[in-house]
């Protein structure tokens, strides 16, 4: 059970602190956030200096936490909302509004966020993110060999926004709508199995509704 909590914790920090690089869907809880794409490597990792580079805090461009309800959240995770917490962050090129649904039972918490384009010279489009993800890396995906930690390939699923994929391996995973001019994330906690894709698309449904 702890793995699954910590694995719940490093999806939702590591997702806002993506750099802009070549994105390696194979591991969602490595790399960094939506603005973001999981960061596939490092370049001569072992000859270049590493620089720890902040992820500009912003005002979150909408209330990620209005989208869902209490009630929502408890038919679906059987558990009232305990806590919200909302916040914002301009990485990748990408603003990001995130909220976490603090639940009593932790490992059921849930993290939702939504993605909008970002602004100056840096500023990349919702669906440029999309395409690199979970377009242009499949083959790259497919070719490179699974670890106990990687995550499956994408998979994709049909009838929910413009397009959505699944994204997890055997500790979490998360659902990933692209609708419009933005792009929602939502990770319900636990393994990346079928209940938690169920869990996962009937939460979109309800936010994508007030997007």
């Amino acid at each position: 059970m702890h793995r699954k909590l910590i694995a719940l914790l490093l999806i939702s920090v590591a997702h806002l602190g993506c750099q802009r690089t070549s994105p390696t869907p194979a591991n969602p809880t490595q790399g960094a956030q939506e603005g973001g794409t999981p960061s596939s490597s490092v370049a001569n990792s072992s000859t270049q200096p590493t620089t720890a580079v902040a992820t500009p805090v912003v005002k979150p461009r909408l209330d990620a936490c209005a989208l869902l309800t209490d009630s929502e959240i408890q038919s679906v995770q059987g558990e009232a909302i305990k806590e919200t917490k909302l916040s914002g962050q301009l990485t990748g090129g990408l603003v990001i509004s995130q909220c976490f649904f603090t639940l009593p039972t932790f490992n059921n918490s849930i993290s939702l966020i939504v993605a909008h384009q970002g602004e100056g010279a840096g500023a990349r489009k919702p669906q440029e993110f999309w395409r690199t993800t979970f377009h242009a890396a499949k083959k790259e995906v497919k070719a490179r060999k699974k670890s106990e930690e990687e995550s499956d390939p994408p998979k994709k699923i049909s009838g929910l926004g413009d397009e959505a994929f699944w994204m997890g391996n055997r500790i979490a995973g998360a659902l990933y709508v692209l609708k419009g001019d933005a792009y929602v994330r939502v990770s319900v906690g636990g393994p990346s199995d079928k209940a938690s894709q169920t869990r996962a698309r009937a939460l979109a449904q309800k936010a994508l509704a007030r997007l």
